[in-house]
């Protein structure tokens, strides 16, 4: 009798063995909605939702980055995105939340494989330089060199001075003299 239930015993084990396996294994890799994100920490939650299974929502995990060495980036996720969650081993108190996946309510911004598009202010710093690109403008912190032509609709302005096409001097006077700066 105690062999049976030496059998059934192993049985049990191997049963729960086997759903724990199943169960990591379906947490490889899985897609979600981001529903918070924490900037200063640099992690996330992800509601996940499966085929057959209710939504559930991750504790906080970290994103990934594109780089985080000497060059590093800060990409974060945004609430609403669709991403990827991964882990390694199927545990997901170990999982990041990975790549971006393009869905419905946020679609890929172009459809041609001519150019890299971003959508969202951009800032690239190199030491003490500084180029930030937001929807209008773009102020860049730093001696720019420009070797080509400028072409504008716009007005150009320097130091607070009109410098474009309709810009006045003060002091004119007709012929060869010197104007004086400009209005």
């Amino acid at each position: 009798m105690s062999r049976e239930r030496g059998i059934v015993a192993q049985f049990v084990e191997l049963s729960f063995r086997v759903a724990e396996i199943e169960r990591r294994d379906r947490n490889r890799s899985r897609k979600g909605v981001v529903t918070e994100v924490d900037h200063t920490t640099g992690k996330a939650r992800v509601k996940l939702s499966g085929d057959d299974e209710e939504p559930f929502k991750t504790g906080w995990i970290p994103w990934g980055e594109v780089a985080a060495g000497d060059i590093k980036t800060h990409i974060p996720p945004s609430v609403g995105q669709q991403v990827t969650v991964r882990s390694d081993n199927g545990d997901l108190t170990d999982a990041i939340v990975d790549m971006a996946v393009p869905s419905d309510a946020n679609p890929r911004p172009h459809d041609g494989p001519e150019a890299v598009i971003t959508k969202g202010s951009t800032r690239i710093e190199v030491g003490d330089d500084l180029v930030s690109i937001a929807a209008t403008r773009i102020r860049m912190i730093a001696d720019v060199e420009i070797d080509g032509d400028i072409v504008t609709t716009g007005s150009i302005v320097n130091n607070g001075k009109h410098v474009d096409s309709g810009h006045e001097h003060t002091n004119t006077m007709p012929g060869a003299g010197t104007s004086g700066p400009p209005v």
